[in-house]
């Protein structure tokens, strides 16, 4: 199985029809389909069936599809990092990461290597924890954002000295909003839109405790920047991170909760020798991290 035979396959799937594959590809159609019965040949199963409408793959070519995806983005990811020059120090950082305020910190590290390496950039990919972990085991990110960072054997770990601040998203014209602070029983019989796992695990559901199987959960999210439509609509209050929503606008107010609820947030990335730029950023990231410790006030004794 060649990379190439891989890359043709893709082509076609996509494209949906060999002809345009072909045009696509630079080859004859009589080569390509060659490359195709290959293929099928290796793995004996059929890949795809012709139609009018032109190539629908089986359920056998959708498997390959997902495999030969994987296989051919990580081949160019590995095929752009070994064509850097050996004194020379660009490419690009690919990070996997949530939403969070600590991504302030993240940028200001991006910022200053760009400043002193401007051949070095940035791939950002956005998503939950539990989605982005797996890409990062196999490689597609180099280093990832984890929220309410856990304990890793297997993986590099950096905290970060800045934390999430749990509350609730609410309408200022909300009976809620009267209040300074929200205690779990404040949320009971009132709808409520929940993160995808932070309700039932992690810190926020030490929070709830006893509460989280009482709560009426009318929409669950993955990442919380779409809750402030929900809110604003009033479809109900979004438990969620301090500082994530503009609530200037006046509509809408956040209320932190009560016994406070702060997330410990961190990068995570492989015990594989990083690439260089992935090693500047995380070095970079170190003094930006160590700068902001160094300016928080000292804690009363």
């Amino acid at each position: 199985m060649e990379l190439r035979t891989l890359k043709y396959f893709l082509a076609v799937a996509e494209e949906g029809n060999i002809s345009n594959a072909a045009k696509l590809l630079h080859v004859s159609q009589p080569t390509l389909s060659r490359q195709l019965a290959s293929l099928e040949t290796e793995f004996g199963r059929e890949l795809y069936t012709r139609g009018r409408d032109g190539v629908e793959l089986t359920e056998y070519g959708t498997i390959l599809q997902n495999y030969a995806s994987s296989i051919v983005s990580l081949a160019d990811k590995a095929e752009a990092d070994m064509a850097m020059p050996a004194k020379s120090v660009k490419g690009v950082v690919h990070i996997a990461t949530g939403d969070s305020q600590v991504v302030g910190l993240i940028a200001e590290a991006m910022k200053r290597v760009r400043r002193d390496y401007p051949d070095i950039s940035f791939e950002l990919t956005t998503g939950t924890s539990a989605q982005l972990m797996e890409d990062l085991i196999k490689g597609f990110h180099d280093v990832m954002l984890e929220c309410e960072l856990k304990a890793h054997a297997k993986m590099n770990v950096m905290r970060l000295p800045k934390m999430d601040t749990w509350g609730v998203l609410m309408r200022s014209d909300d009976e809620l909003a009267a209040k300074d602070a929200i205690t779990a029983q404040d949320l009971l019989d009132r709808p409520i839109i929940a993160s995808q796992q932070g309700s039932r695990v992690g810190v926020l559901a030490a929070w709830l405790g006893g509460y989280a199987d009482k709560l009426e959960v009318v929409a669950i999210y993955n990442l919380p920047l779409n809750c402030k439509f929900l809110v604003r609509e009033g479809l109900g209050v979004a438990l969620t991170y301090k500082g994530l929503f503009d609530c200037e606008a006046g509509d809408l107010c956040f209320r932190p909760l009560d016994p406070p609820v702060e997330s410990v947030q961190g990068i995570i990335w492989r015990k594989s020798l990083p690439t260089k730029q992935t090693q500047i950023f995380l070095d970079t990231l170190r003094q930006v991290c160590d700068e902001y410790t160094e300016s928080l006030p000292p804690l009363l004794t």
